[in-house]
């Protein structure tokens, strides 16, 4: 397949890509800077510089190859202040950076024949917040991670409404470390754990598998290991 990865820069992006090479794929990355890539050149990997905010930069990528891609896999985040996940979000990103580059990579891939989105959500997101103890809910309400949840709301309720191939893979706790076995649960994680958590490794295999296999096509599974 060929695959078309926003977000490729990130600690989750950069595993997404590394998956799809070692499976035998061709892979372009739009990334901001091809020269500070952290996987540099690779056969099979294409480096587009640009950004999702501006639909011209989108169609170069789908451009980039001689066949447009298969799919996209999308692995974007709002950019904050620390590593920490309570820290507050970097006032340099731009209003709905996540949702607007999304909706310029749906209009890019209608245009070009392209049906399969494979977006790395979060537990929480959409019907899944149910599913949270107590703790969670609040930590998701109540501090700077409500702004990342609030993105993956917006994100989940307007791709379901564009027509597209759509995967939501929702992410339990990401935590570093190999690919592990992966349970899958509902879209609404009916039946999780207490204090789930997935390996950001184990996220990008699944949602490699997603784009070769159909059987999550409209679906939002919550995973964990």
């Amino acid at each position: 397949m060929h695959l078309l990865v926003l977000g490729g820069s990130g600690r989750s992006g950069k595993l997404i890509v590394e998956e799809a090479l070692s499976k035998g794929h061709s892979v372009v990355a739009l990334v901001r800077s091809p020269t500070s890539f952290p996987l540099g050149a690779r056969s099979g990997l294409t480096l587009v510089e640009g950004t999702p905010m501006k639909r011209e930069d989108l169609q170069k990528a789908f451009a980039a190859s001689p066949k447009f891609p298969d799919a996209v896999l999308v692995a974007l985040s709002l950019k904050r202040m620390s590593d920490s996940p309570f820290a507050a979000v970097d006032p340099s990103n731009p209003a709905r950076i996540m949702e607007d580059s999304v909706a310029n990579a749906i209009s890019v891939m209608k245009e070009c024949g392209t049906k399969r989105l494979v977006i790395m959500s979060q537990w929480g997101a959409g019907n899944s917040f149910g599913s949270m103890n107590l703790l969670f809910r609040g930590m998701f309400s109540h501090t700077n991670m409500k702004h990342g949840l609030a993105a993956h709301n917006n994100l989940d309720e307007e791709t379901r409404k564009s027509g597209v191939d759509y995967v939501f893979v929702r992410a339990s706790v990401l935590a570093d470390g190999d690919a592990a076995p992966i349970k899958v649960y509902p879209d609404d994680g009916k039946g999780i754990n207490f204090l789930p958590k997935v390996t950001r490794a184990s996220v990008a295999k699944f949602m490699i598998e997603a784009c070769e296999k159909n059987e999550f096509v409209g679906r939002s599974p919550v995973i964990t290991n």
